[in-house]
C-alpha cells in the first residue's frame, strides 16, 4: 500500500537566543523580621516590585535601610524588573559578602539565580554593623572592608565565569571621608575589571545609592553607559557625596574621584537633575574591560557563544586527507555564531560587529580540540567632545 509520510524539520530558521540581560542582585545589611510571615535573613528571594518586597515580609519598620535601596531601584527601574534579594545580619560584613569560601555570602544568591544575575551590588549598612560590635575603619578614603571586598569579590566573579555564570559587581563605598586624594587610584593601579566602588547617596550620610545605580543598570542595554546624559536625570531629587551636596562637593573633587576610577555624582551646567560621573571598574584605563558597559557587552557575547558551541560538543567534525578539518564545516560553524551574535546584538547596536574564524589547517585528530577565535567590535562613547566654536564672516 502506497503512502506518503511527512515529517516537519525543526532548527532551520535559526532562532535567536534570549538572554535576560538587566537581571540584577543585591545583598544589603537588614534584619530577620521577627511576625508571621517575616523575611528571614540570609535567604534568597526573587521579586520584581515592591508589592513583592512586602509580600516577603520585608518591612520600613524592621529593615528602613533595605527598603531604601529598594525604592529607588523601583523608582529608577520601573516595576516589573527583576531583582534577586537576600538581607545578610549586621554581623555580616561586606567583605563577608563576598566571600567565595563562605556559603551565605553573595554566593547564596549567585546560587539560587543560576545565572541569571548579570550586575550584583553589595552594600553594607555600616551604624548597624558598628552597634552590632563590628568595627569601621577607615582606610584610604573608605571603609576598609569595602577595598578588601573588592579583592575578595574577584575571586568570586573568577569563580563563576570559569563556571560560565559571568557577572559584573558594584559595591557601596561606605564610610567615605570626603578627601578624594584619600581614594586608592583605580585608573592607573586597580586590576579588577570585574567590579567597581560606587561612592555618593541620595542622603547625607555614610552609605552609597546602590539601589539607583542597578536601577539604572536594569533598564538600559548591556552597551549603555549608567552615566549616558540623552538617558535622562536619575530619579533621586538631592544627591550627597559623604555628609556634603553635589553642589557643595563641587566639579574638583568630582573630577578627582572620577578620574580615580569611581563611580559618584555629576551634575553639568544648565542641565536640570544628578547623573553619575560613569560607570569604571577597578582597573587601568587601558584595559578592554574598565567600564561596567563594555563588560556587560562581553559578558553577554560569553553567553551567546557558550550556548552556540554546547551544542557541538563530542560532535564529528569533518577532515580532509590531509588531517585538516574541512573548510565548508569550518565557514558553517563560524557562521552560527556569527548569526546569533549579528541578530542578538548587533542587530540591537549593542555591538558594532562580529567575526569569527576557525582556522582550517588545525589538527583535531591529535588534541580534539577546536580553536575558534571570535572577535566583537565594540561600539564607541563621546565621552570627551571638543567644540572649536568662533565666528565665521562670509565675506572673506
Amino acid at each position: 500500500m502506497g503512502s506518503v509520510q511527512i515529517t516537519l524539520a525543526n532548527g532551520q530558521l535559526g532562532g535567536t537566543i534570549q538572554t535576560r540581560d538587566g537581571i540584577v542582585g543585591m545583598v544589603l545589611t537588614g534584619e530577620t523580621e521577627s511576625r508571621v510571615g517575616g523575611y528571614t535573613e540570609l535567604t534568597p528571594i526573587l521579586v520584581t516590585s515592591m508589592g513583592d518586597v512586602t509580600g516577603a515580609g520585608i518591612s520600613e519598620a524592621l529593615n528602613p535601610f533595605a527598603m531604601k535601596q529598594l525604592k529607588e531601584f523601583y523608582d529608577q527601574a520601573g516595576s516589573g524588573a527583576q531583582l534577586y534579594l537576600m538581607l545578610a545580619p549586621p554581623t555580616m560584613t561586606v567583605k563577608d559578602m563576598a566571600d567565595n569560601t563562605n556559603p551565605d555570602s553573595a554566593k547564596a544568591l549567585l546560587d539560587y539565580a543560576q545565572g541569571k544575575i548579570k550586575v550584583l551590588g553589595l552594600l553594607s549598612d555600616d551604624a548597624a554593623i558598628a552597634a552590632a560590635g563590628g568595627t569601621i575603619t577607615v582606610t584610604n578614603g573608605l571603609n576598609a572592608d569595602v577595598y578588601v571586598a573588592a579583592t575578595k569579590m574577584k575571586v568570586m566573579a573568577q569563580a563563576y565565569f570559569a563556571d560560565e555564570q559571568p557577572f559584573r559587581c558594584i559595591i557601596g563605598g561606605t564610610s567615605y571621608n570626603e578627601v578624594p586624594a584619600d581614594l586608592t587610584n583605580q585608573a592607573t593601579g586597580g586590576n579588577n575589571n570585574r567590579v567597581g566602588i560606587l561612592v555618593g547617596d541620595t542622603v547625607t550620610g555614610a552609605s552609597a545609592c546602590l539601589g539607583l545605580a542597578l536601577g539604572v543598570v536594569a533598564s538600559v542595554p548591556v552597551q549603555r553607559k549608567i552615566s549616558r546624559v540623552k538617558t535622562g536625570a536619575l530619579t533621586n531629587t538631592a544627591a550627597y557625596i559623604g555628609a556634603t551636596t553635589v553642589e557643595a562637593t563641587g566639579a574638583g573633587p568630582i573630577a578627582v574621584m572620577a578620574g580615580k576610577g569611581y563611580m559618584t555624582f555629576i551634575t553639568y551646567p544648565n542641565v536640570s537633575g544628578y547623573f553619575f560621573s560613569g560607570d569604571p571598574m577597578l582597573v587601568a584605563t587601558t584595559d578592554d574591560y574598565s567600564m561596567l558597559s563594555r563588560g556587560r557587552v562581553i559578558d553577554k557575547a560569553h553567553a551567546l557563544a557558550y550556548a552556540t558551541f554546547v551544542q557541538e560538543v563530542d560532535d564529528e567534525a569533518l577532515v580532509n586527507e590531509d588531517g585538516t578539518l574541512d573548510a565548508g564545516f569550518c565557514k558553517w560553524l563560524s557562521q552560527q555564531i556569527v548569526n546569533q551574535v549579528n541578530n542578538t546584538m548587533t542587530a540591537q547596536k549593542e555591538i558594532s560587529g562580529v567575526s569569527c574564524y576557525i582556522d582550517p589547517s588545525q589538527n583535531i585528530l591529535s588534541s580534539n580540540r577546536l580553536n575558534v577565535v571570535l572577535k566583537i567590535v565594540p561600539v564607541g562613547y563621546a565621552t570627551e567632545i571638543e567644540i572649536n566654536l568662533g565666528f565665521d564672516n562670509p565675506a572673506q
